[in-house]
């Protein structure tokens, strides 16, 4: 792809001197080039395709990068030349400086060239050490002291003056030091190059650098040989575009003796290697497919390009990726996670039916735990009104024949009804619940009404926004029953006052009218234990019980007595 350019290039410079006429396609205007102008061109065409090659084909990225930079270093020498011998004055001082521009490229390509060699046989992750960048410095000042030369003549001496520079003038220190330079950069590339070579053992294809390197040597020496009347060898090419061309032949034949990793060869690869993949352009057109790769249609592409997809054997998964210039798509065999993936749905549907037969389990070991405790529960309360149970039987047992007497047991069942009715619901409500007065006023109204039926007037004062936990209601009305009950021979009237008092107290009292003994001192004294204020007092033939409930101090006495139970 090179050669053809260089040879037009060689050509253009063996008839340097006779312009060539270039004529637009259908058009009336010429242009005159010299050869020298068009040589130029070429090479510098060649050395900006070699960059793009080597973009393309070069898959370690430092190396890549430290390739180019020493391309565009040929680049600039090839320009800077072209501008001096075509453009420049002979013997200006324009002339002059793009001279000594030539060896900024000349001392930072060999460098980019070494920097770019110490990746031979690495990894793509390779990096040189901060310290390599030190190299940079000898270079730079090589680079400035050549181009202040007009200071102090130490790269090129002018014996003559600066106005004969181009006719008399000899070498100074700094130019042997910048030749040193190149030379030594050359020769690290070529030991880089050898223990690449021998370490990875590329003996078969050594001789193609060698051969590059003859030419490179046999080169300079027919150069210097010719004299004015054989110029055909320094026609052929100036000795910086034979330097450039020559290292990048070196870097090319590096690339065929396998010293530099290249892609050039992975279409082939790509072809016999054991992937299950393939390479599509941009209109899903399959371009390039392995040996074990399918041939899938653009639709199905189309559809994997978002994730995956399954083609339509049903054992085949397509997945695509967008790469540059197409998409690179492979496949799966999914058969095995198909087989997987049944056994999977096997697994899950029974377990699924075991999670069924363990729930129905569950909610008919619930159903069984909620009936024991409502069993517990009923037991409870049947236990609670157990007394007043067995006087309602002994009661109703044997009924008297007289009008009067039937009238008085009715009328005492009547009030044991009531009271069995409305204790049983405050049980059946469940411990947690709170009552408002209301609800506890409710309870009280029923067995006051079962009162004034046997005559006996009742006043029930409850205050509808008292807050009562359970357990508080449940023994208030506990006591109203009691003491009634105990004075029904000789009760006469009945009056309850129950009010809310600040940080959720409730005062409580109990007036009945009527020769009886509401308590005994046994149950005051019990009350006393769960009260810190209970009074007892009489007066007029009534007997006034008040409580004070502190609902908090009469949940930590129900577990004190529970605990001393257990």
């Amino acid at each position: 792809m090179y050669l053809i350019p260089f040879l037009c290039a060689a050509l253009l410079n063996l008839t340097d001197g006779n312009p060539i006429r270039l004529s637009v396609w259908n058009s009336g205007f010429f242009s005159l080039i010299h050869n020298g102008v068009l040589a130029s061109l070429l090479i510098e065409g060649v050395y900006i395709l070699w960059v793009f090659s080597i973009r393309r084909r070069f898959p370690q990225k430092q190396m890549r990068g430290n390739a180019t930079l020493f391309a565009a270093a040929f680049i600039l020498l090839s320009l800077l030349s072209c501008v001096k011998y075509s453009f420049a004055a002979h013997g200006s001082a324009a002339a002059r400086y793009l001279w000594y521009a030539y060896y900024t490229p000349l001392t930072f390509g060999p460098l980019f060239m070494v920097h770019a060699s110490m990746y031979f046989g690495k990894p793509d992750d390779h990096r040189l050490p901060k310290k390599w960048r030190w190299t940079y410095l000898p270079a730079a000042m090589l680079s400035l002291g050549i181009l202040t030369n007009d200071l102090h003549q130490l790269a090129f001496v002018f014996p003559s003056g600066l106005e004969n520079w181009e006719v008399d003038y000899s070498h100074g220190i700094l130019y042997y030091l910048a030749f040193l330079w190149g030379a030594l950069g050359l020769v690290t590339v070529i030991a880089l190059a050898i223990r690449s070579t021998f370490s990875r053992r590329l003996f078969r294809t050594a001789w193609l650098p060698l051969a590059v390197l003859m030419v490179m040597a046999v080169y300079p020496v027919l150069y210097g040989a010719s004299d004015g009347k054989l110029r055909l060898i320094q026609d052929i090419f100036e000795m910086n575009d034979f330097i450039c061309i020559s290292c990048i032949a070196l870097w090319e034949s590096f690339v065929a003796a396998r010293i530099i990793v290249s892609n050039s060869d992975y279409p082939a690869i790509f072809a016999a290697s054991s992937l299950n993949a393939g390479l599509a352009d941009g209109e899903w057109n399959v371009r390039q497919v392995s040996a074990r790769g399918v041939l899938p249609q653009p639709e199905d592409l189309k559809k994997a390009r978002s994730g995956e997809t399954l083609l339509p054997d049903g054992d085949t998964l397509l997945k695509a990726r967008a790469v540059t210039g197409g998409w690179f798509y492979w496949t799966e065999d999914v058969t095995e996670l198909r087989r997987l993936q049944g056994e999977l749905n096997d697994t899950a549907e029974y377990l699924e039916e075991e999670n069924a037969m363990l729930r129905v389990s569950a909610q008919i070991e619930e159903g069984r735990r909620k009936t024991a405790e409502q069993t517990k529960l009923y037991d409870r309360v049947t236990e609670v009104i157990r007394p007043q149970l067995d006087a309602l039987d002994r009661l109703l047992r044997d009924l008297p024949p007289e009008e009067d007497a039937f009238r008085e047991r009715m009328k005492t069942a009547g009030i044991l009804i009531a009271y069995v009715k409305r204790r049983s619901s405050l049980l059946l409500a469940g411990a947690d619940k709170t009552f408002t007065g209301a609800e506890l006023g409710l309870c009280f109204e029923e067995s006051a009404r079962a009162l004034r039926m046997a005559g006996i007037p009742c006043e029930i004062a409850v205050d509808r926004e008292a807050l009562l936990p359970a357990q508080t209601a449940d023994l208030l009305y506990e006591i109203f029953e009691t003491a009634a009950e105990r004075a029904l021979p000789a009760l006469r009237s009945v009056r309850v006052a129950i009010t809310a008092q600040p940080e959720n107290r409730i005062a409580a009292a109990f007036t009945l009218d009527g020769a009886c003994e509401p308590l005994t001192e046994p149950e005051l004294a019990d009350l006393r234990m769960l009260f810190s204020d209970v009074s007892l007092s009489r007066g007029g033939g009534a007997a006034t019980l008040q409580i004070a409930v502190n609902p908090a101090q009469l949940t930590r006495a129900a577990r004190d007595t529970k605990e001393a139970a257990v």
